[in-house]
C-alpha cells in the first residue's frame, strides 16, 4: 500500500522489510539510528534484524545514551545511575538483554555510542558541520554543530537510515517518528537544556539536529510498528507506556516529514498543529497533501481515540 511517497506494509511475514527497504534505495554505507528510548519502548533485536538482513552492503547502527534504558528501569527502581561508568555498563546491559548484541554480531555491524564519542571528542570540527548546514538558517544552540561522531561523518555518501518506533506521545510531541528520533544524536543522557522550560525549545532543537545529519548524508525514515507500537498520554506514561502488539506494520520514506505527517493523520492527529512537524515542513520542504488524504481515508490505526 502507498500513500503519495510513503510505502506501508501490514503483515506478519518477515518479508515486509526488504519490501520496504527496496523501496527507500539505501546507498551503502547505511549509518542505522534506531530508537531505543526507554526499555519498555525501543526498535526491538528481530526488527533490526529485518533491516539488516534487507540490506546490501554495509552498515552501523548508532545511538546515544538514554535516560531510562537501564535494568533499574526495568524492575522499577527509577531511571539508573547517569554515571559515566554505570551508563557504559548499562548499554552492555541493554545489549545482551534486548537481543541486539547477539544481531550485530551475527551480522557482523559495528555499534557506535554517540555520546561516548562526544565525550572522547572524536567529533568533526564544528566549522566543518556550520558549513555543510549553510543552505538551513543557524541552530539555536551553537554545539550542536560539534556533536557529530568522527566515524559516522567519514561515512558520509551513504544514507542515514532513522529507524523509529510507531510512537504517540504526550503534548508538545504528539507524535515521537522519524525526526523526532534525530533528538536521540544530542549525546545526552541529560537533554533538559535542549527541551527548555516546558519545552518552550524542542521543537527547534528537533528539527535543528535534523539540519545537522540532514546536511552531510542523504536522510530516510522508517516507522516501526511490527512487533509492537506505544502511547503514553502523560510524561509519567511516556516510561512505561501503553503497548499495542504484534502489529505487523512498517512505513518508510525518503520523505521523513510526509512519513510522520502521515502517520499522525493516520491516528487523527492534524499535523498542521504539531510544532515541530509544522517547522519541519517549513525547513525541508512541506509534506504531500495528497499521501495525508489517502492516510485519512484509509482504515489503519493503531490506537483508538
Amino acid at each position: 500500500m502507498r500513500f503519495g511517497s510513503v510505502i506501508l506494509e501490514q503483515s506478519q511475514d518477515p518479508s515486509i522489510y526488504g519490501k520496504v527497504v527496496s523501496e527507500l534505495k539505501l546507498k551503502p554505507p547505511v549509518i542505522i539510528k534506531p530508537n531505543w528510548g526507554t526499555i519498555n519502548n525501543f526498535v526491538e533485536a528481530e526488527v533490526i534484524d529485518g533491516v539488516l538482513s534487507a540490506i546490501d552492503g554495509e552498515a552501523i547502527v548508532t545511538e546515544s545514551y538514554g535516560w531510562a534504558r537501564t535494568e533499574d528501569a526495568l524492575n522499577g527502581k527509577g531511571i539508573g545511575s547517569v554515571k559515566r561508568s554505570d551508563l557504559k555498563k548499562s548499554d552492555e546491559w541493554f545489549l545482551k538483554y534486548s537481543g541486539v548484541g547477539d544481531i550485530l554480531k551475527n551480522h557482523g555491524v559495528e555499534y557506535l555510542n554517540v555520546t561516548e564519542e562526544v565525550w572522547a571528542k572524536r567529533v568533526v570540527e564544528p566549522a566543518t558541520i556550520r558549513k555543510h548546514a549553510e543552505k538551513y538558517p543557524p541552530v539555536l544552540f551553537e554545539e550542536m554543530y560539534g556533536m557529530m561522531p568522527q566515524r559516522l561523518y567519514d561515512l558520509r555518501g551513504g544514507t542515514f537510515l532513522s529507524l523509529a518506533k510507531y510512537r504517540l506521545n504526550h503534548e508538545p510531541i504528539v507524535v515521537s517518528l522519524s525526526l523526532k528520533n534525530f533528538f536521540g544524536m544530542i549525546p545526552g543522557p541529560g537533554r533538559s537544556k535542549f527541551h527548555g522550560e516546558f519545552d518552550c525549545k524542542l521543537d527547534q532543537t528537533i528539527v535543528d539536529i535534523n539540519k545537522v545529519y540532514r546536511s552531510v548524508f542523504d536522510v530516510v525514515g522508517m516507522v516501526d510498528g511490527v512487533l509492537t507500537a506505544s502511547q503514553g498520554k502523560t510524561a509519567e506514561e511516556a516510561i512505561r507506556p501503553k503497548t499495542s502488539k504484534n502489529r505487523g506494520l512498517l512505513l518508510g520514506s525518503r520523505n521523513g516529514v510526509t512519513l510522520d505527517a502521515a502517520v499522525a493523520t493516520l491516528e487523527g492527529r492534524d499535523p498542521s498543529k504539531i510544532g515541530y512537524l509544522k517547522l519541519a515542513a517549513q525547513t525541508f520542504g512541506t509534506w504531500d497533501e495528497a499521501a495525508l488524504e489517502q492516510a485519512r481515508r484509509s482504515d489503519i490505526r493503531v490506537f483508538p481515540s
